[in-house]
């Protein structure tokens, strides 16, 4: 790695950046198109957010205390000059200048920022291949203190494995994170490209929204596994019957009055909520009846409640139609089986004695 002295306009954000992937504008694009004066203009836009808002923070800590370099710029030469650089390491900050340094020539207030950086930045050229670049970015946003959202960190843990054939347990040492959360980022990804990839609700894919419910769900093994039968070595969903049955919760829905209604599930803590009553079909019902996770879960407990009395009604009819001089007619094996129950409803009944007892 050299550090060197580069004019900020010499300087290319980078479309691909795992950042914008979430992005509806994203697109890919290959090396001689970066230098591209529109393709530079849509990541900018991207890369600022609405009304600058992703890039708020920096433009207020530039203004107030000027531009501090507390971490490298990374770049990689675009051509064999090296007169033309792409930022590898550091979009937000040099979205950041170009905002300033554009302001700045509209005479406007930069606050301390010196604009002498804007000729002489400090940059270090890093010329890395592409499996080091990945692990560069996951070592910075995956496992690092400045992390991506769900749908980047899962991206890119996907690209190690399918571009350059890394093992899970490879990529766990390289990125230092559990190997258990390299599996549940990588389940997540194919989840996500399952969703994508489907005829009737593809068009509703927006992985910004849709990262983090789907990262809840792969880590929910009654969910993945038992209700929707997930399968690691084919990387789908068995059960397709369930399988629609969510992706039909993370869409809008249109009434009988063609009036159109929220999904039933657009956050990761509602389906917290629904894994307590996945298993409740009669509960999955009332969720999709009334399009509210809360009424379903209440409905799920007073069920479990109201069967619960049942039972122990329907015990204690049994227990009254008893005929106990029909026991001397029995078999021994039908004795050993009546003592057997005996047994058991002793146990039982101490312990729900205690149950009791404590509450």
């Amino acid at each position: 790695m050299n550090v060197i002295q580069v004019a900020l306009d010499r300087l290319y954000l980078d479309p691909n950046n795992y950042r914008l992937r979430g992005n509806p504008n994203y697109k890919t694009v290959e090396d001689k198109n970066i230098c591209n004066s529109m393709v530079q203009k849509r990541v900018m836009k991207m890369m600022k957010g609405e009304n600058s808002s992703d890039i708020k923070d920096l433009l207020e800590s530039f203004k107030e205390n000027g531009y501090l370099k507390i971490d490298n710029i990374i770049v990689r030469p675009l051509d064999d000059s090296k007169e033309q650089y792409l930022v590898v390491e550091g979009n937000r900050r040099i979205t950041t200048l170009k905002v300033l340094k554009e302001l700045y020539e509209d005479g406007m207030e930069i606050g301390k920022v010196n604009p002498e950086c804007f000729d002489n930045l400090d940059v270090v050229e890093y010329d890395a291949d592409d499996k080091e670049y990945e692990i560069l970015m996951g070592l910075r946003h995956v496992s690092g203190v400045r992390q991506w959202g769900d749908y980047e960190q899962s991206e890119l843990i996907a690209n190690l494995v399918r571009r350059h054939h890394m093992e899970l347990r490879d990529i766990s040492e390289s990125l230092g994170i559990t190997l258990k959360n390299v599996k549940r980022r990588l389940n997540t990804y194919y989840a996500l490209e399952i969703f994508r990839n489907d005829a009737e609700y593809g068009d509703y894919f927006a992985p910004n929204k849709l990262s983090s419910i789907f990262y809840e769900i792969m880590g929910k093994p009654e969910m993945r596994d038992q209700w929707l039968e997930w399968n690691e070595n084919l990387n789908s969903f068995q059960n397709k019957q369930n399988m629609r049955r969510l992706f039909s919760w993370l869409v809008p829905y249109e009434d009988d009055n063609g009036k159109m209604l929220e999904p039933i599930v657009t956050k990761r803590d509602e389906i917290r909520e629904i894994m307590k009553f996945v298993m409740d079909d009669q509960a999955l019902e009332k969720l999709e009846e009334s399009r509210n996770v809360t009424e379903a879960k209440e409905e799920s407990e007073y069920c479990s409640k109201e069967a619960l009395k049942n039972n122990f009604k329907q015990i204690t009819r049994i227990l009254n139609k008893l005929n106990l001089g029909t026991l001397t007619n029995l078999e021994d094996q039908d004795r050993a089986t009546i003592l057997k129950i005996i047994d058991q409803m002793e146990t039982q009944g101490k312990l729900i004695k205690k149950l009791i007892q404590s509450l």
